[in-house]
């Protein structure tokens, strides 16, 4: 039974800082928990400096177009260059800090940072980094699609990184006049970067995220005279409370105030600006 689309918000870029420009989406607004922030980003400087997370894995995909690359670190000593068509993701668990800037100050580096909410049992696992180079990441490729799979399972190809939180998220390019059809879990969503497509009798064109009704688990995608860029993201939300205090995600309050007394406390370590 193909999903039924719920919304679709047509995006634009802001500048929230010199040398960065994002689409911000939450899920307070748009409810595609258990993913919790989906930001696409243009940055080419440092701009947040060291600084803490808990509860959540942080993810950052680098976009094959991008043209600079990132340097990931954190206070575990994980130091990892995030290139083009790339994936890092810190499992951020108990707490840990990290900063990621682009290895050349004034390239571009275009991507996507992605909040991945844990469940309760899952919420303060240990700390750790998984990465995946461009070369690493499995493609699924036809005449009409070619499909990376950053999370997930896609046609028995499997994504390197496995989390805590199981969901899909592919990077796809569709040829035009084409179509392709995707397994959904409850949460799904469309996240159209460049081109134009139609799902269902709905005709979707620039950068645009449409979500989806819970009922059904298939979604169908088309296109028309032009190739289209598309993240296509699916997840099982886990309907506990959400906590949120900044960088910080918890179910509870009691969690979130142990969590920043570990950060007073200096349990989530050193991290020094470059």
């Amino acid at each position: 039974m193909e999903k039924q689309i719920k919304k679709i918000s047509n995006q634009h870029f802001k500048q929230n800082a010199v040398g960065f420009n994002s689409i911000d989406m939450f899920h307070a607004e748009y409810g595609f928990e258990p993913f919790l922030v989906f930001t696409e980003f243009h940055m080419d400087r440092p701009i947040f400096g060291p600084h803490p997370h808990a509860g959540v894995s942080v993810m950052t995909y680098m976009m094959p177009d991008s043209q600079g690359s990132f340097l990931n670190r954190d206070s575990l000593g994980d130091h990892s260059i995030i290139e083009p068509g790339g994936i890092h993701v810190t499992q951020t668990g108990i707490g840990v800090k990290h900063d990621e800037v682009p290895t050349i100050t004034g390239t571009d580096c275009h991507g996507f940072q992605i909040w991945i909410n844990h469940a309760d049992k899952d919420r303060l696992v240990a700390p750790k980094a998984f990465h995946a180079f461009s070369k690493d990441i499995p493609v699924f490729d036809s005449e009409s699609v070619h499909l990376r799979v950053v999370q997930g399972v896609y046609q028995n190809i499997k994504s390197p990184i496995e989390l805590v939180t199981k969901t899909s998220l592919f990077d796809v390019t569709l040829q035009p006049n084409s179509s392709i059809e995707f397994e959904a879990m409850e949460m799904a969503f469309v996240y159209l970067i460049t081109g134009e497509i139609s799902i269902g009798d709905r005709e979707i064109a620039g950068a645009s995220m449409i979500t989806f009704e819970t009922e059904g688990n298939k979604v169908n995608v088309k296109t028309g005279k032009e190739t289209a860029n598309f993240m296509f993201v699916s997840g099982t939300p886990h309907r506990e409370p959400i906590v949120y205090g900044g960088p910080f995600v918890m179910t509870t309050e009691a969690q979130m105030n142990e969590t920043r007394k570990r950060l007073g406390r200096g349990e989530m370590g050193i991290l020094n600006p470059l």
